[in-house]
């Protein structure tokens, strides 16, 4: 899940339950109402970017493989697969008792329209990560098998089919609203699309045909709520006073703040997940000065206090991060995980060095007459809780920073065009292959993705475009590795904590359970009454 700045191995997992001695009656039925931190921009799978997107994405449609919380593949929408010795083909066997939700069949048609539609780009979307590098065609070997071909081996597709972005949709549906399919979405999931006003609320409601879902659900059939009512509220107060009064029964991303206390004094269930993936971290600029100095860049990480931050931002409720790939991510660099931390005595020497001093003792270093200046560009719906105290810690050792509050587009628009000094990006996901989206130079200019540091290694990049297709794990393990050994070596990476999704429900709500990138299984949960 790749965000600007929310933005998806074994899983890192904390679940906190808080509960009281209430007496509560399972009933299924009724409407979950869940407080949104962020709306999304489209309900296509193949343009789903953001987090929003991919939360809601999963509750519409289906998978052809699923994976579970301990990370074992099971069928869903194909029964079976196969791949072939050098990994370029992979054979499904397809579910033959599955409709979408307007009432057309699932079929190797439906697969082959979907996976030619996200590998060319037919998407609204142009930087829809569900682009398949590689992809030649797929092939409607009967009604219900199909065969997905690569001219390279393609060695993460099976996972990389579970993500949201490959799920699929209807082509009836497809074809009915072209542009517009992402605010009209048909799935086969458990839940179907009623309606949509923007900027308040979207409406799922149970799909009653629904008898599909994959072995290791808690249940079979139906899901157990009639309808989950998504209430847009950006502001965190709003949110959590929505929950306390009944307004919602479920809201994400609450205040740290009133969250811990919530754990305290047990009001309220609190749930967290710490998540695999890319970390939230800066992606530093190489190429706009001062940043495109490597002493600048490695000042900056030095400068600043990782477990202050969780602490003082978060009040503990994620752990502190020292390189860009998560802990409890598959292929995770121990070694480079350790090369950086907290020394803001070594940033100013390392400032020094550089040339940058403070002749006037207003506490911000010059150099020829230039101010030591930083471009931040944050989005505050994600990085309010550290913002200000990251700006802190790099200012107490010299420099001058500049907090540009924008939105994603807005600071699309501003990486892209290469006036930041420093951008937020994490992206949650179970493989490091998400670091070739972002630190593949070949995404600096004209890419499906930006590369915002604008770093250029030919390592680096020969590693991010080679480990995709290594069918050897221990190869491939060493290669990403090695690749966040550069990263980190080059100082273009400023970690700041481990992503987690945090949520808090009324006592009322059953079932809570999240699936492996940090998603509550919505099928699963129903609400109890007194």
């Amino acid at each position: 899940m790749k965000s600007l700045s929310r933005l998806f191995g074994v899983m890192a997992l904390i679940a906190i339950f808080v509960v009281t001695g209430s007496v509560f009656a399972q009933s299924a039925g009724g409407t979950l109402t869940i407080g949104l931190a962020v709306e999304p921009i489209s309900l296509d799978p193949a343009g789903g970017l953001y987090i929003p997107e991919q939360f809601l994405v999963q509750q519409i449609y289906d998978p052809l493989v699923a994976v579970d919380p301990d990370l074992n593949f099971h069928p869903a929408l194909a029964e079976s697969w196969e791949m072939n010795a050098d990994g370029t083909e992979f054979t499904f066997k397809l579910r033959q008792d599955v409709k979408f939700h307007d009432g057309t069949p699932f079929n190797a048609e439906a697969v082959k329209v979907n996976m030619d539609r996200a590998a060319l780009g037919t998407t609204p979307a142009a930087a829809s990560p569900a682009a398949m590098v590689g992809y030649i065609e797929t092939i409607v070997v009967d009604e219900y098998t199909a065969v997905v071909k690569f001219d390279s081996p393609h060695a993460t597709f099976i996972q990389d089919l579970t993500r949201p972005w490959l799920m699929i949709a209807s082509p009836a549906a497809i074809e009915q609203y072209g542009v517009d399919f992402g605010q009209h979405p048909v799935g086969t999931g458990p839940f179907m699309f009623k309606d949509w006003a923007a900027q308040d609320h979207i409406t799922l409601v149970k799909n009653p045909d629904y008898a599909w879902g994959p072995e290791f659900y808690a249940h079979t059939g139906p899901a157990l709520v009639d309808e989950v009512y998504f209430r847009v509220m950006p502001e965190p107060a709003i949110r959590l006073t929505a929950v306390q009064t009944g307004e919602a029964l479920l809201v994400q991303d609450p205040s740290p703040l009133e969250t811990s206390q919530m754990m305290a004094d047990g009001s309220m269930q609190v749930f967290v997940f710490v998540a695999p993936g890319m970390t939230s971290h800066q992606m530093i600029n190489s190429e706009k000065e001062p940043t495109n100095d490597l002493n600048v860049r490695k000042a900056m990480i030095y400068a600043v206090d990782q477990e202050t931050i969780v602490q003082t931002g978060f009040y503990g409720l994620v752990p502190a991060a020292h390189s860009l790939i998560s802990p409890s991510t598959w292929a995770f660099s121990a070694e480079a995980n350790d090369l950086y931390r907290y020394d803001p005595e070594k940033a100013k020497a390392l400032l020094e060095e550089a040339g940058w001093v403070d002749t006037n003792g207003d506490g911000i270093r010059e150099k020829d007459g230039v101010n030591l200046h930083l471009e931040y560009t944050a989005l505050p719906a994600y990085e309010e809780a550290f913002m200000e105290l990251l700006a802190f810690y790099i200012s107490e050792v010299g420099f001058e920073v500049n907090i540009i509050k924008l939105d994603d587009a807005g600071i699309s628009d501003y990486g892209a065009k290469g006036l930041h000094s420093m951008i937020n990006m994490s992206w949650i996901s179970r493989d490091p292959s998400v670091m070739t989206y972002v630190y593949d130079s070949a995404n600096i200019d004209g890419g499906n993705y930006s590369a915002y540091t604008r770093f250029r290694n030919d390592r680096l990049d020969e590693i991010l475009r080679n480990a995709p297709t290594e069918l050897d794990d221990e190869k491939r393990n060493a290669m990403y590795q090695e690749a966040q050994m550069i990263i980190m070596e080059n100082a273009i990476a400023l970690p700041i904590y481990s992503m987690a999704n945090i949520y808090v429900g009324d006592l009322s709500v059953k079932g809570f359970r999240f699936d492996p990138e940090g998603y509550p299984y919505l099928y699963e949960i129903s609400i109890a009454t007194d």
